[in-house]
Order: C-alpha cells, then sequence, then structure tokens
C-alpha cells in the first residue's frame, strides 16, 4: 500500500502470495499487447496455451473478430492457438462452450449475443441441408422439399437448387434454362450480370456468395476459412504444407492453377481466346463497341477509408465490357466448356506448364526452329499433362 497500489487488490495479493516479490509480480503484470501493467485479477489467459493480456486488450480484440471475422478467428491474438479446423467436434465443442463462459463475463451483451448466433450458424452448418444467404452473412436450416429458399434476415429468394437469385421466369424451367434465359434473354446487359452477380462457391463448405470484382484472385473463405483461387478453385497453401511436390516447399502462398484459369490466360490477346473459342464451336458474344461506351461491371476499389463499391468505368472494347472484363467473361467460357488452351500457348508458355508440372523439356537440335520446338512442347503438355 506504500506504493499506493489499491488495498483491496494489496490485501489480495498479501493473502495470494507467500513473499514481497511475489505480490509484486502479482500486482504489475505485463500485458503484451498493450504493455501496460495491471494486477493479476485484471488479466485475461488465454484457453488452450500460456498467453495473458489485459482486460481492456481481451474486450477489443475479441469484439473485433466476433463483429468482423469468423468465429473460428476467436483464438489466441499471440499464438493463434487452437487451429479450430485441427479440432474434431467433440474437441471443437468443448473449447467452444469453455470460450462462451469466458466471453459472457467479458463483451457487451449485444457482442456476446452475436458470438452465441455465430457459434449456432457454426453448429447448424454440420447440418446437410444448412444453407448460407448470398446476400447477407445469415444462414439458415431449409426444408429440403422447397424449390425457393428465403433468407428469414434479409427475405431474398434464391433457388435452392442452383442459388441464384429466384425470378419469376425460373418457374416451370430447369436451372440449365433457366441460366440460359439469363444469358441470352434479361432485358439488362448479361454479360455485366454475368460477371458481378453470377457469384463464387467455396470449394470446402460450399457456401455461395455474389462476387464483386476487383482485387486478387486469392479468396479466403469467410465462413470456413478454406484459401482457394476464384478462377480454378484450387486451394492456396504456404510452401510445405503443400504436398504435391518436394519443390512446393520453396514457395510461398501459392495454388496449383489448371492452365486454362484465368489466372495464366488473364494476358491473352481476346483474338487469340475467341480462336480458342471457335475452334470448338462455342458461341459468344462479340458485339462491336458503341461510341463512348463504359463497362458497367461492379467492382470493389481500395482506397484509405476502405474498400469502395464502384463500377469499372473503363472504355469498351467489346459486348460491353472493357478488355480486362471481356477476358474475363471469354476465359468463363472457356472454363465452362473444359476448353485446353494447350494450342494457344506460345514457346515461353508452353515451356513454363511443362517445368511447373515437374516435366523434362523436349530435347531441342540446334537446328529446330522455334516454332517447330513449339510444336514439340505442345505435343509434350498434350501427352505428359493433362488438363486438371
Amino acid at each position: 500500500m506504500e506504493m499506493k497500489f489499491d488495498q483491496q487488490l494489496s490485501v489480495a495479493a498479501a493473502l495470494e502470495c507467500s513473499s514481497v516479490q511475489a505480490a509484486m509480480a502479482y500486482l504489475q503484470q505485463e500485458c503484451h499487447l498493450c504493455t501496460g501493467k495491471y494486477p493479476m485479477n485484471q488479466m485475461v489467459s488465454m484457453l488452450e496455451c500460456e498467453h495473458r493480456c489485459c482486460h481492456d486488450c481481451a474486450l477489443h480484440y475479441f469484439t473485433l473478430q466476433i463483429s468482423e471475422r469468423s468465429i473460428n478467428d476467436c483464438v489466441c491474438p499471440f499464438c493463434k492457438e487452437p487451429d479450430v479446423s485441427t479440432l474434431d467436434p467433440d474437441q471443437a465443442l468443448g473449447y467452444f462452450s469453455n470460450l462462451d463462459i469466458l466471453l459472457k463475463g467479458l463483451l457487451d451483451e449485444t457482442i456476446h449475443e452475436l458470438f452465441q448466433r455465430k457459434l449456432r450458424d457454426r453448429t447448424l452448418m454440420q447440418d446437410p441441408h444448412f444453407k448460407w444467404c448470398i446476400k447477407c452473412s445469415s444462414g439458415f436450416i431449409a426444408n429440403p422439399r422447397q424449390k425457393r429458399l428465403v433468407c428469414p434476415d434479409c427475405k431474398s429468394v434464391t433457388c435452392a437448387n442452383c442459388r441464384r437469385q429466384w425470378e419469376k421466369q425460373h418457374e416451370g424451367i430447369t436451372c440449365e434454362e433457366y441460366a440460359a434465359w439469363l444469358e441470352f434473354n434479361d432485358p439488362e446487359n448479361q454479360l455485366t450480370r454475368h460477371l458481378a452477380d453470377y457469384g463464387i462457391t467455396c470449394p470446402n463448405c460450399n457456401a455461395k456468395y455474389s462476387l464483386s470484382r476487383g482485387g486478387c484472385m486469392h479468396l479466403t473463405c469467410p465462413h470456413c476459412k478454406f484459401e482457394f483461387c476464384s478462377g480454378c478453385a484450387k486451394p492456396f497453401a504456404m510452401g510445405a504444407k503443400c504436398t504435391l511436390s518436394d519443390y512446393c516447399a520453396k514457395l510461398g502462398l501459392h495454388a496449383h492453377h489448371p492452365r486454362n484459369c484465368l489466372f495464366y490466360l488473364r494476358d491473352k490477346e481476346p483474338a487469340l481466346l475467341q480462336k480458342l473459342l471457335d475452334d470448338n464451336k462455342i458461341e459468344y458474344n462479340d458485339e462491336a463497341a458503341t461510341k463512348d461506351g463504359k463497362c458497367s461491371v461492379q467492382l470493389q476499389k481500395e482506397t484509405p477509408e476502405g474498400f469502395l463499391d464502384t463500377v469499372c468505368g473503363l472504355a469498351v472494347e467489346q459486348a460491353g465490357l472493357c478488355r480486362t472484363h471481356y477476358i474475363e467473361y471469354l476465359v468463363k467460357l472457356i472454363v465452362k466448356n473444359k476448353l485446353d488452351p494447350v494450342t494457344i500457348l506460345d514457346l515461353t508458355e508452353a515451356q513454363q506448364e511443362l517445368r511447373r508440372r515437374g516435366k523434362a523439356l523436349p530435347i531441342r537440335a540446334s537446328n529446330v526452329s522455334d516454332q517447330d520446338y513449339l510444336k514439340l512442347c505442345v505435343k509434350a503438355v498434350e501427352e505428359e499433362v493433362p488438363l486438371d
């Protein structure tokens, strides 16, 4: 008390500790998040490790995790333990039950209620009839006999099978027929809508989202935290965590994209992509640009204030789209029809495709031209590297 510690805390320290040094340590615990000094009873211990932080830091950290991220991110802020994705169901249940007890006395009531709702959704996800809304973050159990799903929160209506937003034109026709109607008959610009609102499905948990364009192709599912490519749905992994080959250990975060993924084709000339579609008798829109037309694809742009929803606004080149989004449209058709772009690869690309897959390059005689060697490399790709 001579050092101006609170009297009640000093008494508690005296009762708990057997020496002055121990009592001082009890009263001056360091928070490794804010570096402040706090008595032991104002420190919060993590559940699966030895780390601790002060009450205020724990309050701010868990409030942020619960409000803006997945419930699976409610782990130690220092070591990120436990890795919830590796826990079996009983272990996960035990962890979240104990965490709920900890957070109830820590968080504001509204945030704790949000935590419990997210915990409920996590449990419901184990049900085969659980569905995520494609328009908001809500999840719900769907009646397997219903053709239309209505989100209980935002009231958006989607098809139970194809998960596209429901419109009256879907009545009485299959999902494939409805998709064709959307592509060719909707009065709005369907190419723009196809790119902006077609959505993307997590290959791990099957949650479906309306995807805003913009940003990189590396996506992280906000529900299950699975990392994958928006172009081909192949998983991303860090270095040695990818077991495809020993070489992966030397890489950072990477994915093994097939050669028809937008990741590789986005720099191709539209004319080459059109040739591939023509050779395979796949129809596409090649309507000429209108004067002063602007691409209206919706996207997100990163600004100092955060992400901003906007439209592309670049000059239209073909089919009502700018060059970038027209290439994306053509590549979607290539992927949809499982076309192999090997015939439009240049020599460098063909060699890179062989090297990426650990295949030896064909032997090249000194008198072989680049064009003839390209044919050898293309043949090797076709024979040794199947399209994933």
